[in-house]
């Protein structure tokens, strides 16, 4: 997900869609923690002060904060529940110039291992040995778990990737922004989701599909 400075939410990808049960087009333009605020219902729940706190950490310092394993519940769209989730956030500097534009966080979807991890008759994972000797079913569908992780955690990079490089270019992106606006009559904000998503469709960077589409203007 790319934030700006002021914690906006800008562009998220797939896998971030499918992590938080909302998609790029609700989630676009809105406050970080109005799209995702605390569980109320969870009195434990610490999710917004210590992400809050690790995006200014990235923000004020321009350095990468790893925030470790984080349970962070997602509201369920159109109602007042919510979902368990359990994350391993990393927020990122977006920087040029010198200047700090936005943060991007990349999470990893760890939900299911914590439940995995939890011990299978309910009680201390260090009682009576090693749970994973005697439930090898568990150690089985524990392995399985991070061997998915392992590969969404290659795709999302890979989508990220792209993220990132939209950010670092904005020059070029925000002139291309304004071909389509002026041609097309979208806002500023699905110009810029036009270029992300033919980004993800085509495995071509977003600078270079925005640089493409000058340049054909030009000509």
């Amino acid at each position: 997900m790319l934030l700006d400075s002021e914690l906006r939410i800008r562009a998220v990808n797939p896998a971030y869609e499918r992590a938080t049960l909302r998609t790029e087009d609700e989630l676009r333009g809105e406050y970080l923690f109005d799209a995702f605020p605390d569980n109320p219902a969870d009195p434990g729940s610490d999710g917004v002060d210590k992400l809050g706190a690790s995006l200014q950490h990235v923000l004020g310092r321009a350095q990468r904060h790893y925030m470790g394993i984080q349970r962070y519940d997602v509201p369920v769209p159109g109602g007042t529940a919510f979902v368990k989730k359990v994350w391993t956030p990393v927020n990122s500097p977006i920087v040029e110039d010198g200047t700090v534009l936005g943060v991007l966080h990349h999470v990893e979807d760890v939900t299911e291992l914590d439940g995995l991890l939890e011990h299978p008759d309910g009680g201390d994972a260090g009682e009576a040995g090693n749970w994973w000797e005697t439930h090898p079913g568990r150690l089985r569908a524990v392995l399985d778990a991070l061997r998915r992780l392992r590969h969404a955690h290659r795709a999302v990079l890979e989508e990220n990737t792209h993220l990132h490089e939209a950010m670092r270019h904005r020059g070029v992106i925000e002139q291309a922004k304004g071909i389509l606006m002026a041609q097309r009559g979208y806002s500023a904000d699905d110009a810029f989701a036009v270029l992300v998503d033919l980004s993800q469709h085509t495995n071509i960077k977003v600078h270079d599909i925005a640089q493409a589409l000058i340049d054909q203007v030009v000509d």
